[in-house]
């Protein structure tokens, strides 16, 4: 195990809830909020399209997405009829595949848009970096990421900017830099605190002022736009009260330390409490890999209850003052998955699917590593006894789950997905819950889709041989 002084992320997992704005929405029923804007965007209901590329994009009627139907001949960018000066922004956004895009603030300060997905170090050309600035042949000033967070093509995801402009005096001087206070993409701060000395690269209006629009790139390939949010900028709070609850001053401590963990060749596996929703789950393994994959799971409930890319796992909580608090913390953006069994016993296909099992009812056997470090989890419930193989897919796509189960199997179902909803791609590939990642199954298996009060589920019947199955994200 590999611990590294990562001390910026620290800061920005342990913090008190920020305080934010109070939001206005562009509304996206019509192209009325834009100026002249050109052919190549349309205002449709949904958008899919797949992390492959291969599958033809399509749209659904209706309102509350704008699309850049990129093109040779139709490209323009999209322009607010409104000015702002000092703003928070939010608004999630798909990428298409090998896609390029951007957001200007004040159409002069870009956040890069890009299809960067699985790229380890991020660069200043990479999704949610600052884009350079650009003189006499040389690109200069790009600020990259922290870390990369991006999703697959096809998921939408989420910016959410604070943004400082530049201030100016009685005489039309500068006197303060543009500042990006922070940038978050899919809950995760990535950049924090950067000053941009002037317009970047391929800005729309060279010469900065107080106020500019909001600008979207169209000239660089197809991507689509929803719930796009404004506000004012609201202070946050001091930064010495943004780091550990000390139990005993009872104030917020500042880290000098951190303890982070870096996985290396092979995956790492920590046991810690983790925060879950509203509780702590105390019986729970973190895994993680040197690609940045990353996975908790519920050895009392046999869940996969989270998945994340990003950097592993913070512990300075479970180690600092003796470990009270036994607690680490995911560094990358987290999925939440549902913390119950993925297998059960049913009357029919029909039946309600189990919730959370009580404490006794697991009886766990452990875990074996196969030669690449990864763990088969081993337990029986309720008649049943289960293997859960999970590995990191070698494409670095996501994690691939393998179950197999013996005991009296007549009845016996695996609930591989639940979601707001499912939406079937092909007969192998879903995606799942307003498309925040892919199911990829067996082509031989045939998935059941339900409702139920979880939302949708997608259940497939044991066939008496192991069922493997794709997470993809």
């Amino acid at each position: 195990m590999q611990h590294t002084k990562f001390f910026l992320p620290v800061i920005l997992m342990f913090n008190l809830v920020p305080v934010w704005a109070q939001f206005q929405t562009i509304e996206l029923t019509s192209l009325e909020a834009f100026q002249n804007p050109g052919k190549n965007w349309v205002i449709v209901g949904d958008m899919t399209t797949d992390y492959t590329g291969k599958l033809k994009a399509r749209e659904t009627a209706g309102g509350g997405v704008i699309m850049n139907h990129y093109s040779s001949k139709n490209q323009s960018d999209l322009i607010t009829k409104q000015e702002w000066g000092d703003m928070e922004l939010e608004f999630e956004f798909m990428m298409f595949k090998n896609s390029n895009s951007g957001v200007y603030l004040q159409g002069r300060y870009e956040i890069q848009l890009y299809d960067s997905w699985k790229k380890p170090d991020p660069a200043w050309y990479d999704v949610g970096a600052i884009y350079s600035r650009y003189n006499d042949g040389y690109s200069y000033e790009g600020t990259q990421p922290i870390m990369n967070v991006a999703k697959a093509p096809g998921l939408w995801q989420k910016f959410q900017i604070r943004f400082r402009a530049p201030r100016f005096n009685d005489k039309g001087e500068k006197t303060e830099n543009a500042r990006f206070e922070s940038v978050r993409l899919n809950g995760v701060a990535i950049i924090r605190e950067v000053e941009v000395s002037g317009c970047t690269r391929a800005c729309l209006f060279p010469e900065e002022k107080p106020t500019g629009p909001l600008v979207f790139q169209g000239d660089h390939g197809p991507v689509a736009f929803r719930n796009i949010r404004y506000g004012k900028l609201v202070a946050l709070l001091p930064p010495e009260k943004r780091d550990i609850w000390d139990r005993n001053s009872h104030f917020w401590k500042t880290t000098v330390n951190p303890m982070v963990v870096t996985p290396a060749v092979k995956p790492e596996i920590i046991r810690t409490f983790l925060k879950y929703r509203d509780t702590t789950l105390t019986h729970v393994l973190s895994v993680g890999a040197a690609s940045e994959l990353n996975y908790s799971y519920n050895v009392k409930q046999g869940s996969i209850f989270q998945v994340w890319r990003g950097k592993f796992l913070d512990v300075t909580a479970a180690w600092w003052d003796r470990g009270w608090m036994q607690l680490g913390v995911p560094m990358g953006a987290v999925i939440t998955l549902p913390n119950a069994p993925v297998v059960a016993s049913l009357p029919d296909q029909n039946a309600e699917w189990p919730g959370e099992l009580a404490f006794d009812d697991m009886h766990n056997k452990g875990y074996v590593l196969d030669q690449h470090g990864q763990p088969t989890f081993r337990y029986a419930y309720r008649g049943l006894n289960i293997e859960d193989k999970i590995a990191f897919m070698a494409s670095n796509d996501g994690i691939s789950r393998t179950l197999t189960v013996s005991g009296n199997t007549g009845n016996v179902f695996c609930r591989l997905a639940v979601g707001k909803n499912i939406e079937q791609l092909r007969n192998d590939l879903f995606l799942v819950d307003d498309k925040s990642y892919y199911l990829q199954i067996d082509k031989k298996l045939k998935p059941v889709i339900r409702q139920s009060p979880a939302g949708y589920e997608l259940l497939v019947k044991y066939p008496g041989t192991p069922v493997t199955y794709n997470m993809i994200w």
